[in-house]
């Protein structure tokens, strides 16, 4: 890995292995290519049209739409997002226009954009490092498993945070001068720990993979990102008008961050077991990697580049799960970053493979296939089959296939057999593409399917059914306070002037002490204690339980306004008491 050349191949063996024969180009004027382009094209779009956006990103739009309404900019609101990633989703969303359905389907486009943008940027940089064929699988399969993200991912921090990173390794890796490259790749490194400070462990990643490849760049780019990072964060400290608190606050409310309650050794490791299997039985390609490394690592020429492969990809794996652990809420997009290094690096062993062999590993490249047709599967036995059994065994499978293409090489005349470069692409598209169907899983949770893709649909549906009664008992643009979740609040639309539109600080257990004294909450229970709140609020009992949160802040509320019994219905309208 560290042997590879920073000069590009000479013309001639654009598309060739160094390592091995030649091997053939990626070809999409072939009917195989042509093929798989259109297949690609038409799951793309038919995600695009169809997925929308997970819950948590319309929690965050509905923020961001309501205080705009209400005169707010994504500087003074709390939307348990940072600076960066609120300014972010607030630009992109200034772009799209119409319905609801209208604007996800505009943002999901945006999405794909940005993961085309990244990886032609990253294929731009691995031209000059690999073979032409290498480079291009490596960066398109990286932009399509960003583009093909389950929707619980997608447009997340997280998933920002990876396309950020992408540019940044394609900085560092592609210019030239290495002091150039550095200062380029530190700006979009740096904004990838700031999507979500937690996303630092994706930088670190992407500052991995570039010290594996060139040392000296590695260290200029660490250092780089170091001040870059440093300087973003006081630009967002100085514009933002209360980031630093947000920062100090937010670990309080978060009951399961590691370290809160006693850590049991034995506990952790099977609950980060449980967790990978969940992430496995919801993105397929993550089954592929033991597989794809075996076979990564049979082209290397060297025992010391073998070792080095299968640490550095144990260490990206370690930050990857690292990310999940310490935040301790086990939600699947922490580890969203796991799926793209699978991806990426079943790329490379197929790229590698053709060039030493002169076709694909095809044990690998049919379970890739089979992958993708049978995971959206598992949600119809989800009642009797432990997916997260199921993923480990699918991990052990691929290892196994690629333990059998090694060996079927090894077999005499067997390279008799020919196969397009475009075929096995097209089994890995349908793999990453097991996340669009409506029974592909999108919430996996200690081996059971929670929610599948129709069932989040009729969650979507449900929701705004019930932001209808409450906006028909409403006047025209009238001015609430939010006593909800997100979702429910992105139907309702109607403006607030409370910087804190959902009250994320109130909907924790009484037992976390500390919270009711943070200066956060105390804004947040100004918005309710002021003395002209807003005529009307919007309460959901079954998010936020007066019976459960602080009892003084549950006082101030009912102080405030006076409120329906639900009599069943998710949504009531509250007015105020004067």
């Amino acid at each position: 890995m560290t042997d590879i050349s920073t000069s590009p191949p000479p013309a001639a063996q654009r598309g060739q292995s160094p390592h091995g024969p030649a091997s053939r180009r990626l070809r999409l004027t072939s009917p195989a290519g042509w093929t798989t382009a259109i297949t690609t094209a038409a799951l793309l779009i038919y995600t695009t049209l169809t997925a929308g956006v997970f819950l948590d990103i319309r929690y965050v739009l509905a923020a961001l739409r309501t205080t705009g309404a209400g005169g707010l900019s994504p500087s003074e609101i709390f939307a348990h997002r940072p600076f960066f990633y609120r300014w972010l989703l607030d630009g992109l969303d200034s772009v799209t226009g119409g319905s609801n359905a209208v604007r996800e389907a505009l943002l999901r486009l945006i999405g794909i954009a940005l993961c085309a943008a990244a990886g032609l940027l990253l294929y731009g940089a691995l031209r000059r490092r690999l073979p032409e064929r290498d480079a291009l699988l490596v960066s398109g399969l990286i932009a399509l498993t960003l583009a093909f993200a389950p929707v619980i991912d997608y447009l997340q921090p997280e998933w920002f945070a990876i396309v950020f990173a992408t540019v940044g390794v394609a900085a560092a890796l592609g210019v030239r001068g290495r002091w150039q490259a550095a200062a380029l790749g530190a700006l979009p490194l740096g904004l990838a720990v700031l999507m979500k400070y937690s996303t630092a462990g994706t930088a670190a990643m992407a500052l991995l993979v570039v010290f594996a490849v060139d040392r000296v760049r590695g260290l200029l780019l660490a250092a780089a990102t170091a001040v870059g990072t440093g300087l973003l964060f006081a630009v967002s400290a100085w514009s933002g008008s209360r980031e630093l608190q947000w920062l100090r606050d937010m670990p309080y409310i978060n009951a399961h961050a590691l370290g809160k309650d006693p850590v049991v050794v034995s506990d952790l490791l099977l609950r980060t077991a449980d967790y990978l299997g969940d992430r496995i039985a919801l993105t397929p390609v993550l089954a592929l990697l033991p597989g794809a490394l075996l076979l990564f690592a049979a082209t290397l020429p060297s025992r010391r580049q073998r070792v080095e492969a299968v640490l550095v990809t144990l260490l990206l794996l370690v930050v990857g799960l690292a990310v999940v652990v310490y935040q301790g809420n086990w939600f699947a997009y922490h580890g969203e970053s796991l799926p793209v290094v699978a991806a990426a690096l079943t790329a490379l062993a197929i790229g590698r493979w053709y060039g030493a062999h002169g076709r694909p590993p095809l044990c690998l490249t049919v379970l890739a296939l089979l992958y993708g047709a049978l995971a959206p599967l598992l949600a119809l036995v989800r009642a009797d089959v432990d997916t997260a059994v199921v993923a480990w065994l699918a991990s052990a499978a691929a290892l196994l296939a690629g333990v059998v293409d090694l060996l079927w090489v090894r077999a005499p005349r067997a390279g008799a057999l020919r196969v397009p470069v475009a075929l096995p692409v097209l089994a890995l598209v349908m793999c990453l593409a097991a996340t669009v169907w409506p029974l592909s899983g999108v919430r996996v949770i200690e081996g059971r399917i929670v929610t599948t893709n129709a069932e989040l649909k009729t969650q979507a549906r449900s929701a705004e059914a019930a932001a209808q009664q409450v906006d028909a008992e409403l006047p025209d643009g009238a001015p609430v306070l939010y006593l909800t979740f997100g979702q429910q609040a992105y139907y309702i639309a109607h403006p607030t002037a409370c910087r804190y539109p959902f009250p994320t600080f109130f909907n924790v257990p009484k037992q976390l002490t500390e919270v009711p004294s943070l200066e956060s909450t105390r804004e947040n229970v100004r918005c309710i204690t002021q003395e002209h709140p807003a005529a009307y609020a919007v309460y959901q009992p079954s998010w936020l339980s007066l019976g459960i949160i602080d009892p003084r802040i549950a006082a101030d509320i009912r102080r405030a306004y006076e409120c329906p019994k639900p009599e069943g219905r998710q949504l009531v309208v509250c007015t105020a008491r004067r």
